[in-house]
């Protein structure tokens, strides 16, 4: 192989995707600012998931952050929430967490009933 080709070298398990490390970072600013214990997980897609809460999930996919706020927009849907900043994210995030605490779990949907249109009963 002559020096101007380059040879594509899989990351070893050991290495650390750029999603999850900055996932990780979004876990340490949330429970180090804000006392926020949240858990991060990987996704297959590559990008991954900080579980904050009941129904409070922000992904990432190593570059910007996204959520689905606990207020739906005025047309009644969801509204997705996208941040390119780690402290911005996890400042929104944190008042996020604490409207969704000030609520009865009762009254927080689970995240299947929130993206299921038709209703069709349980699973």
């Amino acid at each position: 192989m002559s020096p101007s080709q380059t040879r594509a070298v899989a990351p070893s398990a050991d290495t650390e995707s750029e999603a999850v490390a900055r996932a990780k970072e979004l876990t340490l600013v949330l429970g180090e600012v804000y006392g926020i214990s949240a858990d991060v997980h990987t996704l297959r897609s590559g990008n991954a998931v900080v579980s904050i809460y009941h129904g409070l999930l922000a992904y990432t996919d190593g570059e910007r952050f996204w959520w689905t706020g606990p207020r739906p927009g005025d047309s009644g849907a969801p509204v997705l929430s996208p941040e390119l900043t780690l402290p911005a994210a996890a400042e929104q995030l944190a008042g996020h967490y604490a409207i969704l605490r000030g609520r009865s779990l009762t009254t927080v949907p689970p995240l299947a009933d929130e993206l299921m249109t038709d209703h069709a009963g349980p699973v």
